[in-house]
C-alpha cells in the first residue's frame, strides 16, 4: 500500500550567517534573484582582503546563488589591510617561507579549523545543503578551498574552482580520507606563471587527484599568455561559468509554486 506525504516547497531565502558565531570575518550577499539555493564561498589570495572578492561575487551573478567573501585570519606583517591564510614570510629576511618551514602547515591547520567552524554554521544554522556549497579561491585562497573540501570535517561539499592554487607541498604525505573527495574540481593555471612552473603545476595537480574518489570530476586547464593573476580572458571566465552552470543544481520555483508536492512512497 502506498503512503502519500505532503511537502511544502522549501523557503527560498537562507538564514544569513551570523558573524558572532564564527571566528572568520566575511561579507554575505543573498542571491540577486531571491533564491538562496547554492552558496559560493570566495577566498582571496595572499596580501588581499575580502572586499574585492565581495564585488566579484556580485558581478558573477550566478543564478540561485548567495555569496560569502571570507577574509583570511592573519594580517600580513607591516602591510596594512593585507591578509594571509597562513604564515608566508620570514620575519627576519622578508623572503617567502619554504615548505621546510613548519609554520606554513601549522597556520593552515589553524585556518582549517576556522573553515570547519564556518562550514558547520552555514549548514546547521543557515540551512545550506553541503552539496550546494561551492568555493572559488585564488592562489593561497585556492589552497584553502582545496584543503577545506579534501581534508575538512564535512565530506560532501559541492566543488572548487581554484585559480593558480594547489595543496601545500607539505600535504602530499597526507592520507586520503576514506574513499576520497567525490565532488567537482576545476584548477586553472597560467602557462607563463612565474610563481609555479607548468611542470610543477602538473605535479601538484596529481597530489590533488590522489585525495579524490574515482567518481570525482577534476579538470586542470592551462591558460595561454597568463601569469600568476586572477582570470582576465574570456576563455578562462567561460570555463569558470561553464563549471558552475554544469555542476550547481537549481530549483524549479515555478513548478514548486503550482501546488503542494506529493511524495509517493
Amino acid at each position: 500500500m502506498q503512503s502519500l506525504d505532503v511537502h511544502q516547497a522549501p523557503a527560498t531565502k537562507a538564514t544569513a550567517p551570523n558573524p558572532k558565531k564564527v571566528k572568520l570575518t566575511f561579507d554575505y550577499n543573498a542571491s540577486q534573484d531571491g533564491v538562496d539555493h547554492n552558496l559560493l564561498v570566495l577566498l582571496h589570495g595572499l596580501g588581499d582582503s575580502k572586499g574585492p572578492f565581495t564585488n566579484l561575487g556580485k558581478k558573477l551573478k550566478l543564478p540561485q546563488t548567495a555569496t560569502l567573501s571570507v577574509q583570511a585570519p592573519e594580517p600580513v606583517p607591516y602591510m596594512d589591510g593585507c591578509f594571509q591564510w597562513f604564515p608566508s614570510f620570514d620575519m627576519l629576511t622578508g623572503d617567502l617561507l619554504t615548505p621546510a618551514n613548519p609554520e606554513r602547515l601549522k597556520g593552515l591547520m589553524r585556518t582549517r579549523s576556522m573553515m570547519d567552524e564556518l562550514v558547520h554554521h552555514l549548514i546547521s544554522e543557515c540551512g545550506f545543503n553541503p552539496s550546494n556549497i561551492y568555493f572559488f579561491g585564488f592562489s593561497q585562497g585556492g589552497t584553502v578551498a582545496l584543503d577545506t573540501v579534501l581534508f575538512g570535517k564535512v565530506r560532501n561539499l559541492g566543488g572548487v574552482v581554484s585559480i593558480s592554487g594547489y595543496l601545500l607541498e607539505e600535504q602530499r604525505v597526507d592520507r586520503k580520507i576514506g574513499d576520497g573527495y567525490a565532488g567537482y574540481i576545476l584548477v586553472t593555471q597560467g602557462e607563463k606563471d612565474d610563481t609555479i612552473s607548468k611542470s610543477e603545476a602538473e605535479k601538484r595537480f596529481k597530489a590533488i587527484e590522489r585525495q579524490c574518489a574515482s567518481t570525482a570530476e577534476l579538470s586542470h586547464t592551462f591558460i595561454t599568455n597568463k601569469n600568476h593573476t586572477m582570470p582576465a580572458s574570456e576563455r578562462e571566465w567561460r570555463l569558470i561559468h561553464t563549471f558552475f552552470g554544469k555542476n550547481m543544481s537549481r530549483r524549479n520555483i515555478e513548478l514548486e509554486n503550482m501546488s503542494d508536492v506529493y511524495l509517493v512512497k
